[in-house]
């Protein structure tokens, strides 16, 4: 909020945002595929097997973490979409007045 009463909304941060969660998400969709291919890279069949466990493990934490991260963004595309309606609507009503 600016010093003078005025809420100023970035929109380009919003975006910017937007589009970082995205690819996080995104990136941990891929995840499962990452650690088999780890798996099948480090060469021992013990660490191997310790990598798939470890991936397992952990596939029910990041399918938690992936939810809370698609919430944060889809509420700031709700954010960055109401607030650019909500100016749009008060500017269409300064240039009436």
């Amino acid at each position: 909020m600016a010093g003078n009463g005025q809420l100023k909304v970035d929109y380009d941060d919003l975006q910017q945002l937007d589009v970082r969660l995205t690819a996080v998400i995104s990136t941990m969709r891929e995840d499962g595929q990452n650690m088999s291919a780890l798996a099948t890279a480090v060469g021992d069949e013990r660490l191997a097997t310790r990598v798939r466990e470890f991936g397992s493990s952990w596939a029910v934490h990041r399918h938690n973490i992936r939810e809370n991260l698609e919430w944060l963004r889809d509420s700031v595309r709700n954010i960055h979409e109401d607030m650019a309606a909500t100016d749009a609507e008060l500017a269409a009503g300064l240039k009436e007045g």
